[in-house]
């Protein structure tokens, strides 16, 4: 291979590997066994799509945390569709009863 050619290469992997990220917010409460996942589905690079979950109907004892991220499946339907369709994975960890406040 070609230095040029193995220098593109290197930068169209590193610029598609740039776009993976994972999100995690904590509440402080302690988390249980209990967890709702779903995939929330973006399109046109993430300027449309509804992206809200129902946390009281998810966990209605309390949240304990949520992430949210890409799988590698979901990567991939990413590029090979440009950016045009971008599921998300979100996952709730719910909290016990007594933690709500």
């Amino acid at each position: 291979m070609l230095p040029s050619r193995r220098s593109a290469l290197i930068a169209a992997v590193a610029l598609a590997l740039a776009g993976c990220h994972t999100v995690r917010m904590e509440t402080g409460r302690p988390e249980t066994q209990r967890r709702y996942e779903t995939t929330v589905h973006f399109y046109v690079w993430g300027l449309a799509g509804e992206g809200r979950i129902d946390l009281d109907a998810a966990c209605p004892e309390g949240v304990a945390a949520i992430h949210s991220g890409v799988t590698a499946s979901g990567w991939v339907a990413e590029v090979l569709t440009l950016g045009l369709w971008s599921p998300r994975t979100v996952v709730v960890d719910c909290s016990p009863p007594e933690a709500r406040r």
